[in-house]
């Protein structure tokens, strides 16, 4: 399993929001400071969040460019990548994979042509969990389709990648979703990285023992939860 810690960027700090609400923000400081931590303590990968992409307000291209070229991390980064135009910058930008949300609910097809365009390797399609249904833009809204019926028709387009984020856990600490991230993978048959809710390495281990593809970590480090290097790790182990 791969370790993916996070880093959500708005107004080119590093913040968390409180269950993706804009009015309950924390700011946690520079986030190439923040990447070179989970450098050093031996991260591969590391996961953005793009929120001034996410509610249209911008992007953090120019961010995400100077962690890609200073830092040995590969990025996934995702936030408001709805055309190829954005996602090809955003590659351009030294971005390994682009993270799509609302083009994958809104039009399967257009996201299709993406993966084709881009590569099944540069693309991972977010199936973000609120109420029962696939949510959208910035999570303010929802589709009328369930994470799995989404992801099966991303998997008949050409996805591999997905992230699986349960909304009403995302910065909450509560625990991460595991049997339902689990049970996704399962009907999927792709690689499906747990997002929302990781609170400890309890979380980490009974992810691990369902054979998911990877983890993001989140508001568990940056309030002294979870050790990633622990995590990393016990992954690798």
């Amino acid at each position: 399993m791969i370790i993916f810690p996070a880093i959500d960027i708005y107004g080119g700090k590093a913040v968390r929001l409180r269950g993706g609400k804009f009015d309950d923000i924390t700011v946690y400081g520079d986030p190439l400071d923040i990447a070179k931590r989970f450098e050093d303590a031996g991260a591969k990968w590391l996961h953005v969040v793009d929120l001034n992409g996410a509610e249209g307000s911008g992007n953090n291209f120019s961010v995400i460019e100077k962690i890609a070229s200073v830092t040995s991390l590969k990025v996934q980064s995702g936030g408001g990548l709805r055309d190829k135009f954005r996602i090809r910058n955003l590659l351009m930008s030294g971005a390994e994979r682009a993270v799509l949300g609302t083009v994958c609910a809104e039009n399967p097809d257009v996201a299709g042509e993406m993966i084709s365009e881009f590569g099944t390797e540069s693309i991972v399609c977010g199936l973000d969990l609120k109420d029962g249904r696939v949510a959208v833009r910035g999570w303010k809204e929802t589709s009328a389709l369930t994470p799995s019926e989404l992801g099966g028709k991303l998997c008949s387009a050409g996805a591999k990648y997905f992230l699986f984020t349960d909304v009403s856990r995302d910065g909450m600490l509560g625990g991460a979703n595991v049997l339902a991230t689990a049970e996704l993978q399962d009907k999927l048959g792709a690689c499906v990285i747990a997002s929302g809710g990781v609170k400890d390495m309890s979380d980490i281990i009974a992810l691990k023992d369902r054979n998911l593809y990877g983890a993001i970590i989140g508001k568990a480090y940056y309030e002294k939860k979870i050790d990633i290097e622990e995590a990393i790790e016990y992954v690798r182990s």
